[in-house]
């Protein structure tokens, strides 16, 4: 599979933040949406059906991505947060890593 091959498909997506004990899920994000552009750099963009005025935008990889028996492209993230403590001002670091399944 190449990123081309998501451009203007449907996508089912999946994002889990996971806090640095590497178990304790923060935030859990799943929607679907229309794949509109793919950018080996820049990301996957995508636009959610539930907000057709917004966008989202994931990592340019083709490793957390599947099709299931019916055809459909599904993508799976596990985001791991790296520091523990944050001081106000700083940048919050997140690992992200595919889900394979």
């Amino acid at each position: 599979m190449t990123l081309n091959d998501l451009l203007n498909e449907k996508i089912y997506v999946q994002v889990q933040y996971i806090d640095t004990d590497k178990s304790t899920v923060l935030h859990e994000n799943k929607f679907s949406g229309c794949v509109l552009k793919v950018d080996p750099e820049e990301g996957i963009t995508i636009q959610p059906e539930e907000n057709k005025s917004a966008v989202a935008v994931i990592p340019p990889s083709t490793e957390a991505c599947w099709r299931d028996e019916d055809n459909v492209f599904h993508v799976n993230w596990l985001v791991y947060r790296l520091q523990e403590v944050r001081k106000d001002g700083e940048h919050e670091w997140w690992d992200w890593q595919p889900k394979r399944l």
